[in-house]
């Protein structure tokens, strides 16, 4: 972890006694009402920073200077900076290895004898030689400041609403140029001079021969395809093809329709079939049931058969009166024949069965007329299949391929349409290589030239992962512009459709983007942030009232991201959210104008 962090900012005054804040190295909100102190607070640090002589105060105020106190985030030690109102000395004393105590001059002088105030900021992020930076298109340096970098990490109130970008206004090029090159040394550690800029213009002079080719060849490509299609237009030539194409569509209808009537009669054709096969089948249920019972009578005839013989063999045996054996006398017993019934019986049967036999014949003739009809539906079913197969489909394969070829032609003539598109807009490019070799010759500094092909990927990917854990309303897609150095939500810059608030709430965004990008990337990272007023302007109108939501989710998002640096907010007590900031180890200071014990009046003593 690279930086620094505030530990304390006191106000002095021999009058009144000294008044002081101190802060965390993570989240610190000055509120209060207005008027109250809260911006003095940031105007002192501004102070110690290397600000004007006479800023921090009010003459009637009765405080004569700033001390400040700070602390390195990977070093022992702290730094104490004082400065009387009035005068450009700061008196610093320093426990910190490699910065040295003494009288340190706010402005460079050319063989002063006091060293500038601007090596113990430089030398806190890690910046420990002199180092120049390019100001201007010609490659003129300068040396780097801490007030060129302030822009980065300090958001006062009178930009936190700005319509520009807060970090490069349109109207200050030379000022810009110089605070882009500030970051980019922040983040690189390079300083870019006219060997850069030779390298850079040969790696363009590269680009642009591997481009030129690149264009010719799809050139070649595209004439080459272009003649093939030219080629199978011929086939095509002399026809009125929008007329062929509505014909064969209304024929391939037509043999559709033809189709969908064949299968549907197939289709009922085979249902006869399957209702016939279910008569014939109960057909054979019906017969084999009449020739079990058929063979069922016939024995029942043999049966009775059989009995009527025995019957009649009886009778004509003679009968004995005396036993064969003793001789004694046999009365004969009476006897009942069964010769009369069994006849009766085999008679009845016998006509059952002739019976039977006519309903099997009736049976078999009815088996015989489903077996014809059954016979018949087959061959319907088999002519329609086959004319389906052999004639309807190949008609309709046909008439399909036919408009296939149509329609091709008019992909055909498209294609050759958006080749020739093309082939002009490869064209355009030709000409415009042209001329950017012919505008090429004068090297010139541009700084945005330099900031990494994923710089403005990753800023735009920032915006989005903060927005939405801010909950900011009707968010579709939030974008870096590296032209404009500056956030776009939903497709518009931010000033096209937002008053103040939301001017302000995305300029915070902007300056938590710097900061989430510089804590992951940057060389040197300052580690320190400071934002007066994120929400100024909020309630400015009723058009440009934020949801509560909003509010509360960019103060949660800087709560969930203390370890990222050192943060120091002021707001009005009306517009700060009501979050537990306690809580979560940030440092919460109130100026409340209100006398009252427990309470701070404002951050002065004795000042209304």
């Amino acid at each position: 972890m690279a930086g620094f962090y505030i530990k304390k900012v006191i106000a002095k005054s021999a009058a009144k006694g000294d008044a002081s804040v101190s802060f965390g190295k993570g989240l610190n909100i000055i509120q209060g009402r207005s008027d109250s102190g809260k911006t003095c607070v940031a105007n002192c640090i501004d102070f110690i920073f290397g600000g004007s002589v006479d800023k921090p105060f009010k003459e009637s105020a009765k405080y004569d200077g700033v001390t400040m106190i700070v602390a390195s985030n990977d070093s022992e030690g702290e730094v104490t900076l004082h400065r009387t109102v009035g005068r450009n000395r700061v008196e610093v004393s320093s426990s910190i290895e490699g910065i040295e105590s003494g009288t340190y001059d706010v402005n460079y002088h050319k063989g002063a004898k006091n060293p500038p105030l601007n090596e113990v900021w430089l030398k806190l992020i890690g910046i420990r030689q002199e180092t120049m930076i390019v100001t201007n298109a010609r490659f003129d340096k300068k040396r780097l400041t801490w007030r060129n970098l302030l822009r980065v990490f300090y958001l006062d109130e009178t930009r936190i609403d700005d319509i520009d970008s807060i970090v490069e206004p349109k109207h200050r090029y030379m000022e810009n140029t110089l605070f882009l090159s500030a970051l980019l040394y922040l983040i690189t550690g390079r300083t870019f001079t006219e060997t850069d800029a030779q390298e850079k213009k040969e790696i363009k002079k590269a680009r642009r021969k591997a481009v030129k080719e690149y264009v010719n060849r799809k050139l070649q490509n595209a004439a080459e395809r272009k003649g093939q299609l030219e080629k199978d237009l011929h086939i095509f030539e002399g026809a009125d093809i929008e007329e062929q194409i509505a014909q064969e569509t209304a024929a391939l209808q037509e043999t559709r329709q033809k189709i969908d009537r064949a299968l549907a009669e197939s289709q009922r054709i085979l249902s006869s079939i399957l209702n016939a096969e279910e008569r014939a089948a109960e057909c054979d249920v019906l017969l084999t049931r009449y020739h079990r019972l058929a063979a069922q009578y016939k024995a029942d005839i043999q049966r009775l058969s059989l009995i009527v013989e025995g019957e009649e063999a009886y009778l004509q045996v003679s009968q004995s009166a005396r036993c064969p054996y003793c001789e004694g006398a046999i009365t004969p017993r009476k006897r009942i024949s069964y010769i009369a019934s069994s006849k009766v019986e085999m008679e009845r049967t016998m006509s059952q069965l002739s019976g039977l036999e006519e309903t099997e014949h009736d049976v078999e003739d009815r088996k015989k007329e489903i077996r014809a009809e059954l016979d018949a539906l087959k061959r319907q079913r088999d002519a329609l299949e086959s004319k389906i197969k052999t004639e309807l489909r190949p008609q309709e394969n046909k008439q399909q391929n036919t408009l296939n070829a149509y329609k091709a032609y008019l992909r055909i003539v498209s294609e050759i349409a958006l080749i020739e598109s093309y082939a002009a807009d490869y064209g355009n490019d030709l000409t415009a290589l042209e001329n950017e070799q012919k505008t090429d010759k004068t090297l010139e500094y541009h700084p945005k030239d330099y900031f990494g092909d994923d710089f403005a990927a990753t800023m735009s990917e920032f915006a989005n992962i903060i927005l939405k854990e801010c909950c900011y309303s009707g968010l579709v897609q939030a974008h870096f512009n590296l032209s404009t150095f500056d956030i776009e939500v939903n497709g518009e810059d931010k000033g096209a459709s937002h008053g103040k608030g939301y001017r302000s709430y995305l300029n915070t965004v902007m300056i938590m983007m710097l900061r989430k990008y510089l804590a992951a990337n940057a060389r040197f990272d300052p580690h320190i942030f400071i934002i007066d007023t994120p929400l100024h302007g909020f309630d400015d109108g009723v058009d440009d009232r934020m949801p509560d939501s909003m509010r509360a989710g960019l103060y949660r998002y800087f709560i969930n991201h203390q370890d990222e640096g050192q943060l120091i907010i002021i707001e009005n007590l009306s517009h700060i959210p009501h979050l537990d900031y306690e809580k979560h180890g940030a440092i919460v200071e109130t100026f409340e104008k209100v006398e009252a014990p427990g309470k701070r009046y404002g951050f002065l003593n004795d000042v209304k």
